[in-house]
């Protein structure tokens, strides 16, 4: 279902809803079915690792250090620095994107170079690469949009009521219709990674399974080296270093993490084509995203290389002209923020305070 075309029929609906939809669950098939369908028609070579990706590590490395190098050193004016400092953003989370596939297996075969990849990546947000598959490849592949068992997936109004924490969440959250909430994007990730890895882990029975052990191995060393490069930086390049691109990084992971699941239905079973949508954007955030944007396509094949993302996407659209749903990422966010991040049912949204309800894609 292509959503970009559609227009709206009623505020705040960026989109036509179809009245007679049936119910989501009964439409539901297994991720195993879509796999088995597109295997039949797309060419054998994309289901190949593709380690020339790694060079994306290489490339965003050499551009952050020769910018870090130019503010720090050169002190240029503030115009110049601001601009730096945008980029250093964009960049940083290009290497977590990286870091994403190349934890998949789509690049290395050889965990032990997935690791160093991983650990290089994910470094600016201070994430352990056993928690990232722990939590992502694990948790949220294997259980995409299913309530209490997706850490990424957001509550129902029952859950709201029964959790301070949640109720704190959603006010931060889009949707809310909070001023808070317009500052979600710039720094949740990290925050959450960090809570997550240094406290909550240990408190929720959903990470049970995970080498805590390793995970803290890994963690710790990150909060030592982000020390050292707040010490290295100092109180003069702060703002520029540190605060703007953990801000732009945020946003750009987080804004893409949030539009392909959390205006999505509810699924009880693991179907892409319900429970993800697929954002699109312009050639060049495709490139430095690395196609980051079409998730339907990744959650279908996650051990193939992002690179082939929208040979995927020309397959679906084909096979499931009706079913299969992308939009513009701009129309994605505004509904995001139109609509309240906690389910009334699996297709329904609901505002706590108000009780309005609004449909999931």
């Amino acid at each position: 279902m292509n959503l970009e075309s559609q227009s709206p029929v009623a505020a705040p609906i960026l989109f036509k809803i179809d009245e007679k939809k049936p119910v989501v669950e009964s439409n539901l098939k297994s991720l195993n079915f879509y796999q088995q369908e597109l295997k039949k028609i797309l060419p054998e070579e994309i289901f190949e690792r593709v380690p020339s990706q790694a060079f994306y590590l290489l490339g965003f490395l050499i551009v952050n250090f020769a910018l870090i190098y130019f503010v720090s050193q050169t002190n240029p004016a503030w115009y110049f620095k601001l601009l730096a400092a945008l980029a250093i953003g964009q960049f940083n989370a290009g290497l977590a994107f990286v870091a994403h596939d190349t934890l998949h297996g789509s690049v290395f075969k050889n965990k032990a170079l997935q690791n160093i990849v991983g650990a290089i990546g994910f470094a600016p947000f201070l994430i352990s690469t056993t928690y990232w598959r722990f939590w992502h490849n694990n948790l949220h592949h294997g259980n995409t949009q299913l309530i209490y068992k997706d850490p990424d997936a957001f509550p129902t109004l029952s859950v709201y009521k029964r959790s301070k924490f949640m109720r704190v969440v959603f006010d931060l959250s889009p949707g809310s219709k909070k001023f808070v909430s317009f500052f979600y994007f710039f720094y949740w990730f990290s925050f959450q990674s960090v809570l997550n890895q240094a406290y909550m882990r240990f408190r929720n029975k959903m990470w049970d399974k995970m080498d805590h052990k390793q995970v803290t191995l890994e963690f710790v060393p990150l909060l030592f080296l982000a020390a050292g490069y707040l010490y290295w930086v100092g109180a003069t390049n702060f703002l520029w270093l540190v605060m703007i691109p953990v801000a732009v990084q945020n946003y750009v992971v987080l804004s893409y993490i949030l539009t392909n699941h959390n205006i999505s239905p509810l699924t009880k079973i693991n179907d892409p084509l319900e429970n993800s949508l697929t954002v699109t954007t312009n050639p060049v955030l495709d490139f430095l995203h690395l196609n980051f944007g079409y998730h339907v396509e990744h959650h279908l094949f996650p051990r193939v290389s992002s690179r082939h993302a929208k040979k995927i996407h020309a397959a679906l659209r084909v096979s499931y002209p009706e079913k299969y749903k992308f939009m513009p990422k701009w129309k994605a966010l505004k509904y995001l923020y139109q609509t309240p991040r906690l389910y009334k049912n699996s297709e329904e949204l609901i505002h706590p305070k108000t009780l309005k309800t609004y449909p999931t894609i």
